[in-house]
């Protein structure tokens, strides 16, 4: 009669929690419509550029024995950045699972400290923007994000990453152009010294080599005042007048993966850096 008690009670438990709320499974995010609705929102002046997901793990060092989280565990990536030499960018990530995400997380962080390390040579005005980014969490997914009016993209962010309705502020006009465009059926010129491949676009005269030289030579020394130093400094492009490098580097004797690329323009005969960055 007691063993028969015991089976009652042990039966009625089991229907118990056969019959309790399941687990809820996290919903899933689109992260192409996020990047879109961040990039119309108007909180990044600067304009922006997307980058290839594929740089990420190197963009968050991820090959270096420092860093816990590794390639393996970003399930999907988005990343945009500002073209200029400002901190405005925003970073998108899945994780694998839940541990992935904890380890990307801590990456992040780690993320922003190296930033705030490079902008504080290259451009000090930038730097303590790192010291508070957004960073917002749901399930797997992880946004980290800095641009203008901190508090309302901070809560545009939220919103987005819990899958809420928005209310985009309207949009800023468009700068006007200090000139016109480029005709688009301007041929392409031939730089006659540029390696194979580079080209002189847009209608410009191609630079002389004594040109060249002092932009690679200001290149140089813009990056003595960084935390970089300079393997060697690759001729890519000229368009009107700048003309952009892409520059192999290392960072305290470890490989900088992926390349960076900088931008140098022509102004009253002297070279000045017009962008720089992954």
């Amino acid at each position: 009669m007691k063993h028969a008690k015991y089976l009652f009670l042990l039966t009625l438990c089991l229907l118990l929690a056969a019959c309790g709320p399941k687990p809820v499974e996290p919903a899933a995010l689109d992260l192409d419509f996020i990047a879109d609705t961040l990039t119309a929102s108007g909180y990044f002046p600067q304009p922006l550029e997307a980058q290839d997901p594929e740089l990420v793990p190197g963009l968050l060092n991820l090959y270096e024995d420092r860093i816990e989280a590794n390639p393996e565990d970003i399930a999907q990536a988005r990343y945009t950045m500002s073209l200029g030499l400002v901190a405005d960018q925003f970073l998108l990530l899945e994780g694998t699972d839940s541990g992935a995400a904890d380890r990307l997380e801590k990456a992040l962080a780690t993320y922003a400290e190296d930033q705030r390390s490079a902008y504080e040579f290259y451009a000090p005005e930038q730097a303590a923007r790192m010291d508070d980014p957004i960073a917002e969490r749901q399930g797997n997914y992880l946004l980290f994000a800095v641009g203008s009016d901190r508090d309302a993209l901070a809560d545009l962010c939220e919103k987005l990453m819990a899958g809420e309705a928005v209310q985009l502020p309207e949009s800023p006009p468009a700068p006007a152009l200090s000139q016109p465009a480029p005709d688009a059926s301007e041929p392409d010129v031939p730089r006659p010294d540029a390696p194979a491949g580079s080209l002189v676009t847009g209608p410009s005269i191609p630079f002389t080599g004594e040109e060249l030289d002092q932009a690679r030579q200001a290149a140089l020394d813009y990056y003595a005042g960084t935390v970089f130093d300079v393997t060697e400094l690759v001729f890519e492009e000229q368009m009107a007048n700048t003309v952009g490098f892409t520059v192999q580097c290392s960072k305290g004797g470890v490989r900088v993966d992926p390349d960076r690329t900088i931008v140098l323009e022509l102004q009253d005969g002297v070279w000045t850096v017009a962008s720089e960055g992954y």
